[in-house]
């Protein structure tokens, strides 16, 4: 065997580090009733805030003529349009099998004092629902979902702002998952889509899609209520290479091999189901015992990437890209938000 697994300890941790983060609330907070849902001032007051602003883009739209004089700063637009459409079309709390992402860009127009009026936010945010609709569509996942939009200002010019629209969908599913679990038979090839070990399903996974579906299965999903959901602000994509964790014994916990000689044989690329199960750990170790912890928010959603390039020496390697997602977890309760869950697909 090529690698070791991480000790069962450190996931057991994580899982239960991951339901507590979900379910906690401030010593004040939790003076409630044992089994009322702990929702916080900071949930309360993040809800009032969208539908606020939710309640002023409706009339606009449905008042086109009507002109207020507001405006907006575009970071704060940005946010808006970001946690408004994660509270309305995201469905973070599903189980799925797979994720895939998507990017494109959007022009806000500002005015002189490189403020959106507030006439041109409702225009805005039908335009970017258009885009992420058009994105699910062409999506050719089944029972797909979206788990998340994340938005960022790439570039702010004279008379317009552009955003990136980066939504992540998955696919809906449920995979039985035990402590390790791949099993004898998951030999998988190290990514770029070509299948398992035999190169049978190339096109369609690989060991990094796998994994990354092992994830997202696996992430623990507690709802403290009935018809309660989270959702999530202030969302941070973590982008890794794959050199950047490594256990006691100088392992790396995401799949990376580098070569200078590129030399890769068969058994570097073929990840045996005790390597599968190892970076399977070690991208949960990864996740919840370090990322979680240093940004202080809560992981979303998961995609990788097998890829074979050359590291900042022009050594060739095989690695999984990470995109990681983690956002800032609000808890709804149903009945007392007016921002309804709605799917892109109605």
């Amino acid at each position: 065997m090529k690698k070791f697994k991480i000790s069962i300890l450190l996931s057991i941790i994580a899982i239960v580090a991951g339901i507590i983060a979900m379910n906690s609330c401030s010593k004040q907070e939790t003076e409630v009733k044992q089994n009322e849902p702990c929702v916080t001032q900071a949930d309360k007051a993040f809800v009032s805030k969208i539908v606020n602003f939710k309640q002023k883009v409706d009339y606009i739209r449905e008042n086109p003529h009507y002109k207020s004089g507001e405006s907006m700063e575009v970071d704060s637009v940005v946010w808006y349009f970001e946690a408004l459409f994660n509270a309305k079309y995201a469905f973070t709390d599903e189980q799925y099998i797979k994720t895939k992402t998507k990017t494109d860009s959007l022009s806000i127009g500002i005015n002189l004092n490189n403020n959106v009026d507030m006439d041109d936010i409702a225009n805005a945010y039908d335009e970017f629902l258009t885009k992420v609709k058009s994105m699910y569509n062409q999506s050719t996942l089944n029972n797909k979902e979206l788990i998340l939009l994340d938005l960022e200002i790439s570039r702010t010019g004279i008379s317009e702002a552009v955003v990136n629209i980066r939504p992540v969908f998955g696919e809906k599913g449920v995979l039985t998952i035990n402590y390790d679990p791949f099993d004898v038979d998951d030999y998988w090839y190290y990514g770029e889509w070509l299948g398992d070990c035999d190169f049978n399903y190339a096109g369609e996974t690989d060991a990094a899609q796998k994994i990354s579906g092992a994830i997202m299965a696996h992430r623990p999903i507690y709802l403290p209520c009935p018809g309660c959901y989270y959702t999530y602000s202030d969302i941070d994509t973590v982008n890794l290479e794959g050199y950047e964790y490594q256990n006691s014994n100088g392992e790396y916990l995401i799949f990376y091999i580098v070569r200078p000689d590129g030399n890769f044989t068969p058994d570097d690329k073929c990840l045996e189901p005790d390597e599968m199960n190892f970076h399977f750990h070690g991208e949960e170790t990864v996740i919840y015992e370090k990322l979680e912890p240093e940004l202080n928010k809560t992981f979303m959603s998961c995609y990788l990437e097998g890829f074979q390039d050359s590291d900042d020496n022009n050594y060739p390697r095989i690695r999984h890209h990470n995109k990681l997602y983690f956002g800032i977890m609000h808890l709804v309760e149903p009945g007392w938000i007016i921002v309804d869950k709605e799917h892109l697909a109605d």
